[in-house]
């Protein structure tokens, strides 16, 4: 299991820190995600591999003690499944919706299961906008142009160990922030873990504790 602060994170606990009433959301609103190809978090993610259809649920937030009174910043949630589904990914958001620019892989990996291509065909492209980042598995990326359903992208964005080589029928692309923009609506990712996964019935329960230690 890997937990992460990811980039867009660190800046959001910056912005939380300025002014006596900061403009920067708290980051409470627990997501989780189905992670169907056992992708690990990293500090670069704009979003969750793969949202779970429910709903973001706002946590409970406090401030407890690890090491020293009062270092680590705490969020508590708890998730139903809506139906039965494979639960492997958690994360944080400031938002309590989901990104508005989400949409799904219309290639298979036999054409563009290279990392160098630059062409991304998806469901509908209007679903995105040129200068916004998206992530694939592991992968962010930065939307250079669109034509109809066919993104053109710079490959391996905020960060990133490289690009990813592999990209498979129906992965799911989804838009995110990186430090410095925010042209995705509701897509800051704060928290990004990966974890075990939990085969859920509807109706079953997921209650997550997550914990930002400051040291």
């Amino acid at each position: 299991m890997g937990a992460v602060i990811t980039s867009k994170g660190r800046e959001i606990i910056a912005g939380r820190m300025r002014g006596s009433s900061p403009t920067q959301a708290e980051p409470l609103n627990v997501a989780w995600g189905l992670n169907p190809a056992g992708l690990a978090a990293g500090v670069p993610d704009v979003g969750l591999f793969k949202e779970a259809p429910e709903s973001r649920v706002a946590g409970t937030s406090s401030i407890v003690t690890t090491t020293t009174p009062n270092d680590t910043y705490q969020v508590t949630g708890t998730m139903t499944a809506g139906t039965g589904e494979t639960i492997a990914e958690v994360a944080l958001s400031d938002s309590a919706s989901k990104p508005t620019a989400v949409d799904a892989v219309q290639t298979s990996s036999t054409v563009i299961g290279s990392n160098s291509a630059t062409s991304l065909i998806v469901a509908n492209g209007a679903n995105f906008a040129v200068n916004q980042y998206i992530q694939v598995r592991t992968e962010v990326m930065k939307i250079t142009a669109i034509s109809t359903n066919t993104l053109t992208v710079t490959r391996n964005q905020n960060g990133g160990a490289g690009a990813i080589s592999t990209i498979a029928l129906n992965d799911a692309v989804t838009g995110g922030n990186i430090p410095g923009v925010a042209n995705v609506t509701n897509g800051s990712l704060f928290f990004h873990a990966d974890h075990g996964a939990q085969t859920l019935a509807t109706g079953d329960q997921v209650s997550y504790t997550l914990t930002t230690k400051f040291s």
